[in-house]
């Protein structure tokens, strides 16, 4: 609306034109008589473009003063203010992703619709940088990152239309043309927001200090702490012992903890151990072992009398060297005449046998030990009448 006044300060007689003018937008009808109290009224029509419309008018030789310029923010240059969520705020130590939604309102708090929005991020990546706010005044674009990151939203008025504005009838007969005018491009906001990584809990494995030996016992220590950022506590720990034996559970702790494996074969193998807390943060850790063949077990066999005699009671006497950690299950004894007995286990087990046939005959002795290692220890007696 355009107020004209007369030098005298009383209005024109009705009917003065009145010519409207904008940088931006269009206004309608670009000129307009004024009523009895020398108002002229037009309807400014903002056409999808941002930024800040300047509005003159123009009414014979008379022309709105710059401090009676009308000035109307459009579109992003109206913007108040954005509010920045995330949905979680925090993403996982191994990586994950965020939903980051930046709500866009005018100076007045009413939402803004259809402006632009870039959104940047100090670390990760984001499924789009520029979104355009929908019906709610809501952009949405989505954090993928395994470190801590900052994401930064704005809005800044994009300069409007340079088109030149409607001809002005000037002070004479013949239209003249104002130069076209950039407006100004204020209104920016911006607002940031800091996504977390939620820290995962520790381990570590110690191997035994001395390689270990197929079939018998090795001991590992696992260490766990539970994530610093939360304290959160452990729900399991597991075991891969890479020997192609299931996974072992072996519950939830902190601290240390000491467990044993039998590996049944020799070679290279690689454990890993996993701990898991009660918020599904995860880490794993990852050690190398060596398992070394069995030893085998020492068999020394002694008979009496010597030589021996048909049909006379010949004692055996087997003194059995197992290595240190190892049993023995079980001890044969093959007289080389067709006989043989199980004497059980021990380490110095006797056996009483009668040849009935002169000649000489190689005696066998096998241990099985606990480690699955069967032993062979051999020897000849000599039998006469």
């Amino acid at each position: 609306m355009a107020q004209v006044l007369e030098p005298s300060g009383t209005p024109p007689h009705s009917g003065t034109e009145v010519t409207f003018t904008t940088t931006l937008g269009t206004v309608s009808p670009s000129t307009a008589e004024t009523d009895a109290s020398g108002r002229a009224v037009a309807r400014f029509q903002a056409s999808g473009s941002n930024g800040t419309a300047v509005i003159t008018a123009t009414s014979g030789g008379a022309t709105v003063s710059a401090a009676g310029t009308l000035r109307i923010a459009v579109g992003s240059a109206s913007v108040g203010a954005i509010r920045l969520g995330a949905n979680p705020a925090s993403v996982s130590a191994l990586g994950g992703s965020t939903a980051i939604s930046a709500s866009v309102v005018d100076v007045n708090g009413n939402v803004l619709p259809q402006v632009a929005v870039s959104f940047t991020s100090t670390a990760g990546s984001l499924s789009s940088q520029l979104v355009t706010s929908d019906a709610n005044g809501i952009a949405q674009t989505i954090l993928t990152t395994a470190q801590q990151a900052t994401v930064t939203a704005s809005v800044g008025a994009q300069g409007g239309s340079t088109t030149a504005p409607p001809p002005s009838t000037g002070t004479g007969t013949t239209p003249t043309t104002p130069s076209p005018t950039t407006p100004a491009t204020s209104g920016t906001a911006s607002a940031s927001i800091t996504i977390t990584v939620a820290s995962a809990p520790g381990i570590l494995i110690t191997p035994p200090t001395v390689s270990p030996t197929k079939g018998l016992p090795a001991t590992f220590t696992f260490v766990v702490t539970a994530a610093t950022q939360n304290g959160t506590a452990i729900r399991n720990v597991s075991i891969n012992w890479g020997d192609s034996s299931a996974s072992q559970s072996v519950g939830s702790f902190t601290g240390s903890q000491a467990v044993s494996h039998v590996y049944e074969k020799d070679g290279s193998f690689t454990v890993t151990a996993t701990v898991t807390d009660v918020a599904g943060q995860s880490n794993s850790a990852s050690t190398s072992v060596f398992v070394t063949p069995a030893v085998q077990v020492g068999i020394s066999i002694t008979s009496s009398p010597v030589p021996a005699k048909v049909n006379t009671q010949t004692l055996f006497t087997i003194q059995i060297t197992a290595p240190t950690g190892v049993a023995i299950v079980n001890t044969t004894i093959d007289y080389g005449d067709g006989f043989q007995d199980s004497l059980g286990g021990g380490a110095t087990p006797q056996a009483r046998h009668t040849y009935t046939v002169p000649g000489t005959y190689t005696v066998t002795v096998r241990t099985i030990d606990t480690a699955g290692t069967t032993s062979i220890g051999t020897t000849t007696v000599s039998v006469g009448l």
